[in-house]
């Protein structure tokens, strides 16, 4: 917003468009272009219209989505770690990336400070970090993955529980019960 909020002619944005299928490396920016503002006009509103509307001088950059399925590797005893995208990148179809960084900090915050009181050492503080860490990953880096796919297939999210039922809010939310 280099003008501030109150100025959203001047906002800068980042738009995303992504489709299943093999990528053409070869197109021009304006080749990109043109194949984006196609695809949106079959768009619902406001998509439709933000991304009909952008200007013709766009510079429309590729950027493949890419992961891979977190599994175990060789620590060195300890002395060799990954954490967040490193360990278990992810595409963004269920926004959970920043979460998984932020739980792998927690644990290897927890385990510096059993290293620092003299309860652990550093090979028992990583390969108990790895062993929660791990299968926390595998298990969210492919469930991203099914939802993406699934997130563009039709046929799929028709058939959805948010499609055919709607958003319901759970028992108690929206209920203070009494309370202020």
């Amino acid at each position: 917003m280099p003008d501030g909020p109150d100025h959203p002619e001047s906002w800068i944005f980042h738009m995303a468009m992504a489709w299943l299928g093999d990528s053409d490396n070869t197109m021009s920016y304006s080749e990109r272009l043109a194949m984006i503002k196609s695809r949106a006009d079959g768009m619902g509103e406001p998509a439709r219209s933000a991304f009909l509307w952008m200007p013709d001088d766009t510079e429309v950059h590729k950027a493949d989505i890419s992961y891979w399925i977190t599994e175990p590797w060789n620590n060195r005893h300890g002395r060799l770690t990954l954490v967040g995208d490193a360990a278990h990148p992810m595409p963004p179809y269920r926004g959970q990336g920043l979460n998984h960084c932020i739980c792998d900090v927690f644990h290897l915050l927890g385990g510096a400070r059993a290293i620092r009181d003299g309860e652990s050492s550093l090979e028992e503080v990583i390969t108990a970090y790895e062993a929660e860490m791990v299968p926390r990953g595998k298990e969210e880096v492919t469930c991203s993955v099914e939802n993406g796919l699934m997130l563009h297939d039709w046929n799929k999210i028709q058939e959805s529980p948010v499609f055919r039922r709607g958003f319901k809010p759970m028992d108690g939310h929206g209920d203070n019960g009494g309370q202020a």
